[in-house]
């Protein structure tokens, strides 16, 4: 879709007014999960997951899940799934997010090759629906298709930043002696050398720990623990 210069300048206009921020836009933060809650009791069978902490980069923002086009002709804009933080919310009720590392952009056919357009937003307007902003060589951006393509709002956990997650596990006992195997994740992958097993003798003492976690152990079978956290581990800034 080509817009005459004229057309273009109004559009721009439009998208310059609309830039009024009713609202600030909220900084990215660390959000910290303890599993279970603390002085609960609760149970895990052999190989199950005692105590877990996650750590996580959240921020507002839009998650496509799918990928929108406009079906230009010449100049085809488009943009990816992936995450877009919030840039601003206008007094309209819409909001504007930046599509980030290059999944916004033109397929300019004419001349054979990819643009990033300037300005280039995706807007989510009060009533849910969702349009493109931005311009590239006197052209503008036509309506998406798919016309509601999937997507969710809100605070969304940044998949480009190294989340972290500690967990103990419980491997049975035998005797007096109870096994926990510590790991240490970041993202989806064990990280090597963080790994560790260590067993406890319950016949000295009901209440056991490691790395500042403290359990009391209520019962203990080689399938089965129920127990009660009474610390988890400590946040990592």
């Amino acid at each position: 879709m080509t817009q005459h210069p004229l057309a273009l300048a109004i559009t721009i206009s439009a998208i310059a007014l609309a830039g009024c921020v009713s609202a600030p836009v909220s900084t990215p933060e660390i959000q910290f999960v303890d599993v279970p809650a603390l002085n609960v009791e609760a149970s895990a069978e052999l190989g199950e997951t005692l105590v877990k902490k996650g750590k996580a980069y959240v921020f507002d923002g839009l998650e496509l899940r799918e990928r929108i086009t406009d079906n230009g002709f010449a100049r085809e804009y488009i943009v990816e799934p992936g995450q877009m933080p919030l840039i601003r919310k206008n007094d309209d009720g819409s909001a504007v997010y930046e599509p980030v590392g290059g999944t916004y952009y033109v397929n300019d056919k004419t001349f054979g090759r990819k643009a990033i357009p300037k300005n280039g937003y995706l807007v989510r307007k009060a009533n849910g629906s969702l349009e493109l902003q931005g311009y590239y060589d006197l052209t503008g951006p036509g309506r998406i298709s798919p016309a509601n393509p999937q997507h969710n709002v809100g605070k969304l956990v940044d998949a480009r930043r190294p989340n972290f997650r500690q967990e103990l596990i419980y491997g049975g006992r035998v005797g007096d002696q109870i096994k926990v195997t510590y790991r240490e994740f970041s993202g989806d992958i064990v990280r090597p050398g963080f790994a560790q097993e260590v067993q406890y003798d319950l016949s000295a003492e009901k209440t056991i720990g490691f790395k500042g976690v403290r359990i009391e152990v209520i019962s203990a079978t080689n399938t089965k623990l129920v127990y009660r956290v009474q610390k988890s581990f400590p946040d990592v800034p």
